[in-house]
């Protein structure tokens, strides 16, 4: 699943050694780990899905998972450390949950995978792996892959981990890599190889890509791009291009039998966050700190401004946004509780709705969104209310699926089997406005 969900959830981090086996869980209640009793599903449709999100209150923080079918909490466990933000796995099997302010990242199974020709369908239960390093702080999924890049700190250069919803199965990453210096940065990958952030002699921070391939269980650098990406922060990948945000615009690179072509596509503002699907041709972009929205054609030289703010205040800021699995809507929730759709056939304003009955309020967690595994709606967390909303994305009609949850929701993914799409729209990585410096 391809993460594009972004929202500004509370702190997200970086870097230091790599996996290994989770810290104790001292709550797990009756719930097992999927695998011994399954329940099969021989039709192969895609399946309403599951709903992850947690409950940020120190060393009582939880992880609750919710099936979308029963309508219905199913499991709830013990965090070893509050969340800062949630992503699906690349197969969507997963929950990846940040811990940012405590240097880990735990992994939750929603418990319904594809299984060669079927569905199936067990427990929800945490995970015996613990990613660990320093500030782990962006997730990126692609094409069935996905890493955490670990910002680091003085003491440690970063790093990132590269996996899979199989490795993760084995309670393994397949590789990982420590860099020299220590940076906020990303990690993209693209099958063999991983695009990551580089800062080069002499900066103070990220300002171009590495190349590393993979061999194994580890990496081999292959060199850089040639082209410069000041201010670098934010990425995504189609089926044939990765692109990056710049200070002036974005770098674009294309994989060509071993070897990358790259050029720049200029914009008249920095560009902090890009978000991409394997179904979508194009790319959109937003700047920082403007908010405003670019669309990024790959074969582009100049990057096109599109109108997101339509009836709504001009200074507008998105707090969570994302694509959804088909790469036919993007989605952008404002600082006053209005989602924006954005139709990306022809990159014009579909429509908006008020989701949010009370805006955001600062330093609360923030809403979040998650798209169902089929794309056509978008599931969106209400921490001022303590609930999670429905929107149907064609009618933009609105519903509360989960009322009167006693806390203030952080961080919100949807798990489950999504037919033939396997990669879930973040994009998200999944943050909007983050806590971290761009």
């Amino acid at each position: 699943m391809n993460s594009s969900l972004h929202s500004a959830l509370p702190r997200l981090g970086a870097l230091t050694l790599a996996l290994l086996l989770a810290a104790c869980n001292n709550d797990t209640g009756s719930t097992t780990l999927p695998g011994g009793d399954d329940d099969h599903d021989h039709d192969h449709e895609e399946t309403a899905g599951r709903l992850v999100f947690t409950q940020a209150a120190g060393s009582n923080s939880r992880v609750y998972v919710y099936d979308l079918e029963q309508q219905a909490t199913i499991a709830d466990f013990a965090l070893t450390y509050p969340a800062t933000a949630l992503h699906t796995s690349p197969g969507g099997r997963y929950a990846v949950i940040m811990q940012r302010d405590n240097d880990q990242v735990q992994i939750l199974d929603g418990g319904i995978w594809l299984h060669e020709d079927h569905v199936d369908t067990g427990t929800p239960g945490l995970s015996a792996l613990t990613l660990l390093g320093v500030k782990p702080t962006h997730y990126r999924g692609n094409d069935g892959l996905g890493t955490v890049f670990f910002d680091g700190d003085a003491a440690t250069g970063s790093q990132f981990q590269l996996f899979s919803d199989s490795s993760l199965e084995n309670d393994d990453v397949i590789a990982s890599h420590t860099l020299e210096q220590a940076h906020h940065g990303i990690a993209e990958p693209r099958g063999e190889w991983v695009l990551s952030s580089n800062v080069s002699d002499g900066a103070s921070a990220a300002d171009g890509i590495a190349l590393y391939h993979l061999h194994g269980d580890h990496f081999h650098a292959e060199g850089t791009l040639a082209t410069a990406c000041p201010g670098l922060h934010g990425g995504a990948s189609n089926t044939t291009h990765s692109v990056f945000g710049c200070e002036d615009g974005a770098l674009v690179a294309e994989l060509h039998g071993d070897h990358f072509h790259d050029h720049k596509v200029t914009a008249p503002e920095r560009l902090a966050t890009i978000l991409g699907s394997p179904d979508l041709t194009d790319f959109a972009a937003l700047s920082y700190p403007g908010y405003n929205l670019y669309r990024i054609a790959p074969d582009a030289t100049e990057a096109e401004q599109v109108t997101w703010r339509e009836n709504t205040a001009a200074d507008a800021k998105p707090v969570a946004y994302g694509l959804d699995p088909h790469g036919e809507h993007l989605v952008l929730l404002d600082d006053a509780g209005t989602l924006h759709v954005i139709d990306t056939a022809e990159w014009h304003h579909h429509g908006q709705i008020t989701v949010l009955d009370q805006p955001p309020a600062d330093g609360a967690p923030a809403p979040a969104l998650a798209f169902s595994g089929d794309g056509h709606e978008v599931f969106v967390s209400d921490p001022r209310a303590q609930a999670i909303h429905r929107v149907e994305l064609e009618s933009l009609t609105v519903t509360t699926e989960v009322a009167d949850l006693g806390f203030a929701p952080l961080g919100l993914a949807w798990t489950g089997a999504a037919g033939d799409h396997d990669d879930h729209g973040e994009g998200e990585e999944e943050e909007g406005e983050h806590d971290h410096e761009h």
